[in-house]
This record gives C-alpha cells, sequence and structure tokens, in this order.
C-alpha cells in the first residue's frame, strides 16, 4: 500500500485533482507538485484495485493451487494463523496420497489431514446453504462453474448474496440459488473457536472489499473421509 503526501494548502482539493498533481518516486511514495514550496503535508493511504480485491483473500500462485490458498484464506483471514499459501501446500503435498493429487489436485481430505497433524480439527458436513447461513461459520466450499472446478471460502451472506473469498479472483459475491447449483453440498469447517470464526464472518469490512462494491448453531454428522477424498477439483475428470 502506497502513501500520497499532499501540502496542507491543498487538501481541500485533494479529493478531485490528486491524480493530477501526483509525481511517484522509485521508493513508491507520491509527492503532490504545487505551486511554491509546501507548507506541510499529510498521508493519505492508497491500495490499488487489485490489492482491495484480494483484501482478505490469499492468491493462488498455480492454476491448481486453489485448495492450498482457500485453505491459507481461511485460516489467515478467519482464524489469524500467520499461514501463507505455500505453507499449505507443501504440508498437504507431505501429508497426503501424492499420486491422487497428481492427478486431480488436493482435496477436502487432504486439508483434513493436514489440519490434524498441526492440532487442527477440521470436518466436512453435507449441509444445505440454509444451514451455513444459519450457523454463520466461514467454511471452504467446492463450486463448479461451466465444467471447472474451484475450492472458495464462503466468507458471509447479505440478503441474496453469498460473499466468497476466491484465490483466483479475489473478494466476489454469487447469487444464492447460483451458489447452490454450482456447490457439491459439502462445506469444510474447523470444528474448533468457533466465536473467533463467526466473529470474522461477514463483517462490514469484508463486505467493502467487494467492488462493485447464526446464532449459535452447529453442524452434525460429518461426512466419511471417502466423501472428503472425492471433494478435489478434478475428480472425475481423468480416468
Amino acid at each position: 500500500m502506497s502513501r500520497i503526501h499532499v501540502p496542507w494548502l491543498l487538501a481541500s482539493l485533494a479529493g478531485t485533482a490528486l491524480c493530477a498533481g501526483c509525481a511517484q518516486d522509485v521508493s513508491g511514495i507520491s509527492t503532490f507538485v504545487g505551486p511554491g514550496n509546501p507548507v506541510g503535508e499529510f498521508g493519505i493511504p492508497v491500495r490499488s484495485l487489485d490489492e482491495g480485491r484480494f483484501a482478505g483473500v490469499v492468491r493462488q500462485k498455480y492454476d491448481f493451487s486453489c485448495g492450498s490458498a482457500a485453505l491459507a484464506t481461511l485460516l489467515r483471514y478467519h482464524y489469524d494463523y500467520a499461514v501463507r499459501e505455500e505453507i499449505a501446500f507443501r504440508g498437504m503435498w507431505a501429508e497426503g496420497d501424492r499420486e491422487q493429487i497428481r492427478r486431480v489436485g488436493f482435496s477436502l481430505l487432504d486439508m483434513k489431514r493436514w489440519l490434524g497433524s498441526r492440532g487442527i480439527k477440521a470436518e466436512g458436513y453435507k449441509v444445505g446453504l440454509e444451514q451455513v447461513a444459519e450457523t454463520g461459520l466461514p467454511g471452504i466450499a467446492l463450486i463448479s462453474v461451466k465444467n471447472y472446478k474451484h475450492f472458495v471460502v464462503v466468507k458471509g451472506f447479505r440478503g441474496n448474496e453469498v460473499l466468497l473469498g476466491d484465490p483466483s479472483v479475489g473478494i466476489t459475491t454469487m447469487g444464492r440459488e447460483e451458489f447452490a447449483e454450482a456447490w457439491n453440498g459439502i462445506y469444510f469447517v474447523l470444528t474448533d473457536d468457533r466465536e473467533r470464526a463467526r466473529a470474522a464472518f461477514g463483517t462490514d469490512a469484508q463486505w467493502a472489499s467487494y467492488t462493485r462494491a447464526p446464532i449459535g448453531g452447529e453442524f452434525s454428522d460429518p461426512v466419511s473421509q471417502q466423501t472428503l477424498m472425492l471433494s478435489a477439483p478434478f475428480y472425475g475428470d481423468i480416468s
């Protein structure tokens, strides 16, 4: 994030004439260039549209790494774990079925196993979208859009919209019906520290990052490990 410095005497013009009078130096600091010598300066934090779009989302580094990026997003931005995508990627590779991973990508079972090796409990549940909204827990979902399967983090609900952290495009939304049709119905969540997770679900700050711009319930009966294994982006696409 850059910081733009503007002479305080010209502060009233900052909102309308900032770009026309800014000079960028090599340090990434922009300084307002106006008539005469500056009398004083103040800083305005600035971020690019790309930075804003990925606020609260870990961007995937590779076409096939949406699983590790989605998991890092969930851990970093909803549970305050300092986890980078590379850490999740290497951890799941080390703990997972490498032959399976090579064929179909990471699965929810790979996520569960790696989290378990770090003492973090997680489960996948077969639930409806209304249960997710009522429970108010962030989680990972596998969706299919135009035959492209992809992991996203469900970050909140507002009206008929689902707020998503998509590792490929950043913060985005889908209509509830559209999401329900694209989703395979398995919702992957951490089973501990749920109050922290609920506090970071559907916040105003997260919705503000989208540039168009429950209530104590719990899940029950986690799905089997076989079902988690089948929840991988490319499972069934390669014989």
